[in-house]
């Protein structure tokens, strides 16, 4: 259930999210995705009693997390993660800064990069959750794996970690994380 008031105002920042999507040009799968990470985001932030006024940023984050993707930056060398924080900082976005940069799975395997704030850990379980469609952390991290295997050792030792931060985001929680999907936000 989520708390009185929230759903009103947290389902009205996907219409905000896609008007970043056609302005970054995100092709279609980056849409997709995005979308489902923010719609998981948004429910989480909802459903979570700590998220207090955070919330509409958690969820904004959560939405645009992958806007260094955007095919407007190819050809920067940078990690995706880093660029979304600087054109999210360079939109104003301050409250989703730090959940997008530190959003990639890899990013809980060193202390300075790990998510350290309920948003950043918000934003970084709806990453192991959604990619095309709600997975869990393994079958998402192992696809990111295949897709990368360049990375897949260190993939693979964030899978606990991630696993270890899911079970601390759901504390709480009025559903469990095999129950997310049936919870997502419509």
């Amino acid at each position: 259930m989520l708390r009185e008031g929230v759903n009103s105002e947290l389902t009205q920042i996907s219409t905000e999210a896609a008007d970043f999507f056609d302005r970054y040009a995100y092709p279609e799968w980056l849409r997709v995705h995005s979308l489902l990470v923010g719609r998981i985001a948004e429910t989480i932030a909802g459903a979570h009693r700590e998220a207090g006024g955070a919330a509409r940023d958690i969820a904004l984050g959560g939405y645009l997390h992958d806007i260094g993707r955007s095919p407007l930056v190819v050809g920067d060398t940078r990690e995706h993660n880093e660029l979304s924080a600087l054109i999210l900082a360079a939109e104003g976005l301050v409250g989703s800064v730090e959940p997008a940069r530190r959003h990639s799975i890899y990013t809980v395997l060193d202390p300075s990069t790990a998510p350290a704030t309920l948003a950043d850990k918000i934003v970084y379980v709806a990453d192991r959750r959604g990619g095309m469609r709600v997975e869990s952390v393994e079958t998402r991290a192992r696809d990111t794996a295949r897709r990368h295997p360049r990375f897949a050792a260190d993939i693979e030792r964030a899978i606990p970690i991630a696993k270890a931060l899911e079970r601390e985001v759901f504390a709480g929680l009025p559903f469990a994380p095999k129950d997310l999907e049936a919870h997502l936000l419509a």
